[in-house]
């Protein structure tokens, strides 16, 4: 069995944490982790430290897996661990589950990323997280759903239990929000079936498989997927738009010049116009989430931490005629 993964602790915050903490602890610790933000030799080691993050958030987050989580917990899973996975009773916070697998009864649904299909997970550098790269804690709970299936495909959708129809949430990554494509999901019967999704595919938007819910005696109900975009580490979303910070010399800020800005489809130049202030915004129409959306970069003006004997003669020239 694998060992215990303790999520609070991998991103930062108590038990009793809000959402919005979470959210913010992951927003700040994924800034730090984020392997493009390391050098190349250390990239592999901050891949596995962002896989972790990615994964306690995807947990956290969702209320669903949290509480079965709490549920679980870490003794829980031990006793059971130390059964060989086959323990007849665990228990954590007055929760028993008894005989076989505590766990069996929320691994419902499972789905497998698609290579080459746009569904490959986010993206840091050469490497790529896909619903595979979630560890073998994460899938010997939730049965390996990978990014984001709410563990529970039974939670009945508003026309109620007795129509069939049922709905979870689709967890995404920003940028296969963006790419959209292809995704197949492997539903309890073991048939499986494949999800397109549009490019540029919005948060709360609702996908419907038709014949894939709970079935009634009029016949089969329907799945309603709900889409849920994670916060990314670089990129904040705003309906179809993004907001993005850029940092820039003061050089480049009074004389103007052409800066590298990050997009979901890799960077573009674009001209800084002369007399930038600190906090200037720059609007790139179409580089949203989609064709729709915008991406708004906030310039931020850096002084350098160091300067040369030169660079301090210039800064002293300006400061008097100034």
């Amino acid at each position: 069995m694998a060992d215990y993964k303790d999520y609070y602790k991998i991103l930062g915050v108590g038990k009793t944490a809000s959402d919005a903490e979470i959210k913010k602890a992951f927003k700040t610790q994924a800034r730090k982790c984020h392997p493009d933000m390391h050098p190349e030799n250390e990239k592999a080691k901050w891949t596995e430290k962002f896989k972790d993050l990615n994964e306690a958030y995807t947990v956290l987050s969702d209320k669903q897996k949290r509480t079965i989580y709490d549920q679980v917990g870490e003794q829980g899973y031990q006793d059971y661990a130390r059964g060989g996975g086959s323990s007849s009773r665990a228990s954590s916070g007055g929760a028993r589950y008894s005989g076989g697998n505590p766990y069996q009864q929320y691994q419902q649904y499972t789905y497998n990323g698609n290579p080459g299909q746009g569904f490959e997970g986010f993206s840091s550098g050469d490497g790529q997280f896909s619903g595979a790269d979630f560890s073998d804690f994460f899938q010997s709970i939730f049965g390996g759903m990978g990014g984001g299936f709410g563990q529970n495909f039974g939670r009945s959708a508003a026309a109620g239990q007795a129509s069939g129809d049922v709905e979870a949430e689709l967890t995404l990554n920003l940028e296969d929000a963006h790419r959209g494509g292809n995704m197949q999901m492997t539903l309890p019967n073991g048939r499986t079936v494949t999800v397109k999704l549009p490019a540029g595919v919005s948060e709360g938007k609702k996908i419907k498989l038709k014949g894939m819910g709970n079935p009634t005696r009029r016949g089969q109900g329907d799945l309603y997927l709900i889409v849920k975009i994670r916060p990314h580490a670089m990129f904040r979303l705003e309906g179809d738009d993004l907001h993005v910070p850029v940092v820039i010399m003061p050089w480049t800020a009074a004389l103007g010049g052409t800066i590298s800005v990050p997009t979901l489809d890799g960077p573009v130049q674009v001209k800084v116009p002369a007399g930038t202030h600190n906090g200037k915004k720059l609007k790139l129409s179409g580089k949203g989430l989609s064709a729709k959306g915008s991406l708004y970069v906030t310039l931020t003006i850096d002084v350098p931490r160091t300067l040369s004997r030169e660079q301090k003669d210039l800064f002293t020239k300006l400061a008097q005629l100034g």
